[in-house]
C-alpha cells in the first residue's frame, strides 16, 4: 500500500463520463434523501450503539455502497485505480490527520452554537457495561467499514468522476454531497470542511487511503470521547 513514489497529484484528466457521473449523482441524491428522512423521523434510538444489529446492518448497507461504487468506477476505467485504491506516501496520512484535527477543533468550537452532536442523537445517555462488547463492535465498524465506504464513494470515485471539470469543482461538489448526506444542515459548517480537506488530500496524494485512515481516526476519536464521557 505505501509507496515512495514522488507523485503529488493525479494524472487522470480525460473526457467526463456522463454515465458514471449520472450514476454517482443518483446514489448521492439517494443517500442525501435517506439522510434527511432519517434525521427528520424523530425516532432515533439513543442506545443504538449498544445494538449488535446496528453494527451488522451497517456492514451490509456500506458493503452494498462499496459494491455500487466499484461498479461506477468500472465505467471510468480500471476500478481500483479509478477509486483511488493505490499506493501512497505516508506523509499524506499525517497531513490528512492534521487537517482532521483542525476540523475536530472547529467542531468543538461550533458545538455550543450548532448542537450538531445532539441532533444526531447517537450518543447514549448512560454507560452500560453489560453492552460494552456491542459498543466496541459498533465503534470498530464506525472507524473502519464506514470511512472505507464513504471515502471510496465520495472522495475516491466522486472526485475522479468530476475531475475533468476541474479539481476545485470536484472537491467542492463531493464535499457538499458528503455533508448533505448526513441529513443535518446544522452540521454542514463542520462536514463540508471535512470533505474539502479529505478531497484535497485525495487529489494531491492520488490515493484515497490517507483520507480513509484520517476519517477512521475522526470517527474513532469521536466514539472514544463518548466512552470517556459516559464511563
Amino acid at each position: 500500500m505505501p509507496t515512495t513514489s514522488s507523485q503529488t497529484s493525479p494524472r487522470l484528466s480525460s473526457a467526463p463520463s456522463r454515465g458514471a457521473i449520472a450514476a454517482w449523482l443518483a446514489i448521492a441524491v439517494l443517500l442525501i434523501a435517506l439522510g434527511f428522512v432519517g434525521a427528520s423521523s424523530g425516532e432515533t434510538d439513543r442506545d443504538i450503539l449498544y445494538d449488535y444489529a446496528f453494527a451488522a446492518g451497517s456492514v451490509v448497507i456500506y458493503g452494498i455502497l462499496v459494491g455500487v461504487t466499484l461498479f461506477i468506477a468500472s465505467r471510468l476505467g480500471r476500478p481500483l485505480e479509478t477509486a483511488g485504491l493505490k499506493g501512497f506516501e505516508w506523509r499524506w496520512v499525517g497531513i490528512a490527520v492534521g487537517l482532521i484535527v483542525l476540523v475536530l477543533i472547529l467542531a468543538q468550537g461550533l458545538e455550543p452554537l450548532l448542537h450538531a452532536g445532539d441532533r444526531q442523537g447517537l450518543e447514549p445517555e448512560a454507560w452500560r457495561p453489560d453492552r460494552a462488547t456491542a459498543f466496541a463492535l459498533n465503534a470498530l465498524v464506525a472507524s473502519t467499514v464506514v470511512p472505507f465506504a464513504e471515502e471510496l464513494f465520495f472522495r475516491g470515485v466522486g472526485v475522479r468522476a468530476f475531475l475533468p471539470f476541474g479539481g476545485a469543482g470536484a472537491i467542492a461538489i463531493t464535499a457538499l454531497a458528503f455533508g448533505l448526506g448526513h441529513g443535518l444542515l446544522v452540521a454542514l459548517p463542520v462536514l463540508v470542511p471535512f470533505g474539502l480537506a479529505l478531497g484535497w488530500v485525495r487529489l494531491r496524494a492520488d490515493s484515497v487511503w490517507p483520507g480513509m485512515l484520517a476519517h477512521g481516526f475522526y470517527n474513532g476519536s469521536a466514539l472514544l470521547v463518548v466512552y470517556f464521557q459516559l464511563s
